[in-house]
């Protein structure tokens, strides 16, 4: 996509004071946004970034003022967010896919999900559709509260669950409302817990709970379940694969968030570099880094392209 030689434009809000395009959002996206950004001004020299990577909150505050030109994060935004978003853009927010979230944590990278139980329990495999009935209420034919329930026996068939999640709200919340709870109410049986870490860290004590946190975060107490979409299969383990196939009932994504016009539509810089960070190029960049974000697939590059198209024409 060709730029005119005077874009960035000089009083964009999104320009910092020596000029250069501020973009923002959490620090595990500094690999990808440090190599698209240089890759980019080697084709477009006049335009130079400012990657200023503060974190969630501070991004979603720098997009809906305008002052980055797009956020960067490893959730969708929450409802929330969504109230000052469209109060001061004026417009819904749009999310574009840029890569399937990562497998692996010890980069503290934004990752995809996993069930997890303690080791103890002789729980084999599980299905959204049974999640669901254990940490929501008002489910079609009815809530799970015990483990027999999911067709355990002796001493595990009476044994009360114990789900360990997050509020609502949150942004782990707020994915699991959106794609897998249907926005039902949290049962009254949940305990909440902030982050991965105190979640398993509680699980490890409790041997009748479960949980969905981080995955890859297996350990010689707790087992993360294979798991389908529903009763009929197949039971993934969440390899790469399957999340880029999109097979994995818990994949996820990392979005960035461009500050769109009032109108609705985009600048012409943020639909280069969008269309940049989805092209073969940008793609393979994300995929360059080791253990890191895995590229989209064909399919799903093709519709978030679609979905910038769209936008573009508003």
């Amino acid at each position: 996509m060709n730029l005119s030689p005077d874009c960035p434009p000089a009083k964009a809000d999104w320009l910092t004071a020596d000029g250069r395009v501020r973009l923002s959002g959490s620090g595990h996206a500094d690999y990808v946004l440090q190599r698209l950004t240089a890759a980019f001004t080697r084709q477009h020299p006049q335009v130079r970034f400012a990657v200023e990577l503060h974190g969630t909150p501070s991004a979603m505050a720098f997009a809906i003022n305008g002052k980055a030109l797009f956020s960067v994060m490893g959730r969708e935004i929450t409802p929330v967010e969504t109230v000052p978003w469209r109060k001061q853009r004026g417009a819904d927010p749009l999310g574009v896919r840029v890569a399937c979230a990562a497998l692996d944590t010890r980069q503290h990278l934004a990752t995809s999900l996993a069930v997890y139980v303690h080791h103890t329990n002789p729980l084999a495999q599980i299905d959204a559709v049974q999640l669901a009935k254990i940490f929501t209420e008002g489910n079609p034919g009815g809530d799970y509260s015990r483990w027999g329930q999911l067709g355990l026996e002796g001493n595990w068939q009476n044994r009360r669950i114990v789900p360990l999640t997050t509020h609502a709200f949150s942004g782990f919340g707020t994915y699991m409302q959106k794609h897998h709870f249907a926005g039902r109410n949290l049962s009254a049986d949940c305990e909440y817990l902030v982050a991965t870490g105190r979640l398993l860290a509680r699980l490890a004590e409790e041997p009748a709970a479960i949980c969905v946190a981080a995955i890859g975060c297996e350990t010689p107490q707790l087992r993360a379940l294979p798991l389908a979409r529903d009763g009929a299969g197949p039971w993934l383990r969440g390899e790469a694969a399957e999340m880029v196939a999109g097979e994995y009932a818990l994949g996820r994504y990392l979005w960035f968030y461009p500050a769109i016009q009032p109108d609705g539509t985009l600048d012409p810089l943020q639909s280069a570099f969008l269309r940049f960070t989805l092209s073969p190029e940008g793609q393979q960049i994300i995929a360059s880094q080791p253990d890191g974000y895995l590229a989209l697939s064909a399919a799903d590059v093709a519709a978030e392209l679609a979905r910038l198209t769209q936008a573009e024409k508003h």
